[in-house]
């Protein structure tokens, strides 16, 4: 029987008071179900530590079938040669770059990659393209991004390409309701990057790598919906058979 492939995923680093002498201690946060997502679509899923020394991001990705970005802080916008503006909330330059080195080095080695929030984020970050600081400030829009009810709630619609690899993951739907938990998104696209889902009023919702075996962001949290949403557990199912594949 083969092997289930390794899937790492990233995650938020921490303090907490813990009421002790000295520095608050770091942690690592991820939400569970991200792991959850992974490990229902048959992968082993394995949240990775901060590295400091980024010359070991290679070898990390030499040891990893496939990568997650999950959600979190703001990128910052020194990675696409803009100043800080009004809006923008908190950033991890310690998280950016050891991310923005694992997109490198997991496509140099065509390993699969599916961004989540965040992750479409500073996917396209990586290749050149830049993002909205602010999208109340920024954006023309008037739909909501930032819903309020909860997280496994769907709250508007995306419409998606159907010539995508999207298309397929999501049962062939051409149109599909999200939740929605962002106030960045893309402005401009990255090299190769091809927008794959919009909003209503044209906002970018997923992309996918041109001419690459599985690189996908997407914008909204699928890992919330997979329980009352199963088709959302498509995306996991193709992360996982792309990392299944490349072994």
């Amino acid at each position: 029987m083969a092997s289930k492939p390794l899937i790492g995923i990233t995650a938020a680093r921490l303090t907490r008071d813990t009421n002790l002498p000295g520095p608050a201690p770091l942690y690592l946060a991820l939400a569970d179900d991200y792991c959850s997502g992974v490990e229902s679509a048959g992968g082993i899923p394995v949240v990775l530590p901060f590295i400091q020394d980024l010359a070991m991001v290679s070898a990390l990705a030499e040891r990893l079938d496939g990568l997650l970005l999950s959600g979190g802080e703001d990128v910052d916008p020194a990675h696409y040669g803009e100043e800080p503006r009004m809006g923008l909330g908190e950033v991890s330059p310690e998280r950016d770059m050891l991310e923005l080195a694992l997109i490198e080095a997991m496509t140099m080695q065509r390993k699969p990659v599916l961004g989540i929030c965040r992750g479409i984020q500073v996917i396209n970050v990586a290749f050149g393209g830049t993002l909205y600081q602010d999208l109340p400030r920024e954006w023309r829009g008037r739909i909501q991004h930032s819903q309020r009810s909860r997280r496994s709630h769907v709250t508007h619609t995306v419409t998606i390409a159907e010539h995508s690899r999207l298309f397929e993951l999501l049962g062939q739907r051409s149109q599909i309701r999200t939740n929605s938990f962002h106030h960045q998104a893309i402005k401009t696209l990255g090299r190769n990057l091809i927008p794959v889902a919009w909003d209503e009023e044209g906002l970018v919702e997923a992309v996918e790598l041109r001419d690459y075996p599985f690189l996908l962001g997407v914008q909204w949290h699928p890992e919330n919906l997979i329980w009352n949403e199963p088709v959302f557990l498509g995306l996991f199912r193709g992360l996982v058979e792309a990392a299944q594949n490349q072994r």
